[in-house]
């Protein structure tokens, strides 16, 4: 498809290249994954420097993928001088979620996100990125030879930004689906800061089969539907935008939930591997952060959900 700006941004599908013509203003970041052998999967943390020696806003980004890809996440750490060597390693799990503060989440081969009028994230010259890539070569995803991510970060015109942007990773590590099954999970978020919802998509693996997300009030009473997926491929990235965004008081959160289908004989209990796990993963973004970067992480573990907002200043 051709963004409004001319960019190319072609998916990349298995076995095809993807092009994605780097941005005007701002900055493209290139990752490999290496391949990955038939009946495997796996997720990989590459390290990296921001390939800018200015710091900027992003109001855009853009992403193409190749290969069967489960997620790929942008994280930077909550603290700037914080640094690694350049590199990747195998990295099957969530990350420190005291370390790493989410920027950017897609399970689609294309994705193409302009932030609403005034919103950006803040990025560092050269301050430590995470991409993590999530190639799967297994059931109905087919990953031929490397998986390859390019991601353009576009910048905002300088005086537009009024609001920083935060992100928001939901985890329910509470997922069990038995054999011969067709459970529903759900977990909760409340928010300790008034907040406007810009984005936000489900994830599940291979038996998820309906994802929706709710509104809760203050006294943690169900509202209103904001989002609602049905199926595993694809997951829908919805946007918000104007009046009609969601808008939530200090108190007031969401709640999100997952369906899935389970005819076998196995039992799919939490965990990062697409073919014997099951996950209910919300991903969401917002603002205003309350500083220049923030991210939320809403966690249900043993019954009891928590929120934690990291916020860098």
């Amino acid at each position: 498809v051709a963004a409004d700006d001319g960019h190319s941004l072609t998916p990349g599908g298995n076995g095809s290249e993807i092009v994605l013509d780097p941005p005007a203003r701002g900055v493209q970041i290139d990752v490999t994954a290496a391949a990955i052998p038939d009946g495997t999967e796996e997720t990989a943390c590459h390290y990296l420097k921001m390939p800018s020696d200015v710091d900027f806003d992003v109001d855009r980004i853009q992403m193409a993928v190749s290969g069967g890809s489960h997620h790929i996440h942008l994280y930077r750490p909550f603290d700037p001088s914080y640094q690694v060597p350049d590199g990747v390693e195998t990295c099957n799990k969530a990350v420190d979620f005291d370390v790493w503060e989410l920027v950017a989440a897609t399970q689609l081969p294309r994705s193409d996100w302009q932030l609403p009028e005034g919103v950006a994230y803040h990025f560092r010259a050269g301050e430590q990125l995470l991409v993590q890539t999530h190639f799967v070569n297994v059931g109905s995803l087919e990953t031929r030879g490397d998986g390859h991510v390019l991601m353009n970060l576009n910048e905002a015109m300088p005086g537009t930004v009024k609001y920083y942007g935060g992100s928001l990773f939901g985890q329910d590590r509470d997922v069990l689906v038995p054999p011969h099954s067709n459970p529903t999970e759900s977990a909760d978020c409340k928010f300790p800061n008034p907040i406007t919802i810009m984005a936000m998509t489900g994830h599940y693996h291979f038996r998820g089969r309906r994802f929706t997300t709710d509104v809760l009030d203050a006294d943690g009473n169900v509202g209103a539907e904001i989002y609602h997926h049905e199926g595993y491929n694809d997951p829908l990235f919805q946007t918000y935008d104007g009046p009609d965004a969601p808008r939530f008081a200090a108190g007031e959160g969401l709640r999100w939930s997952c369906y899935w289908e389970n005819p076998s004989d196995d039992t799919f209990e939490f965990g990062p591997f697409t073919d014997t796990n099951e996950h209910c993963n919300l991903f969401a973004f917002y603002y205003p952060a309350q500083g220049l970067n923030e991210a939320t992480y809403c966690v249900k573990d043993n019954g009891v959900s928590t929120t934690t907002v990291r916020t860098s200043p």
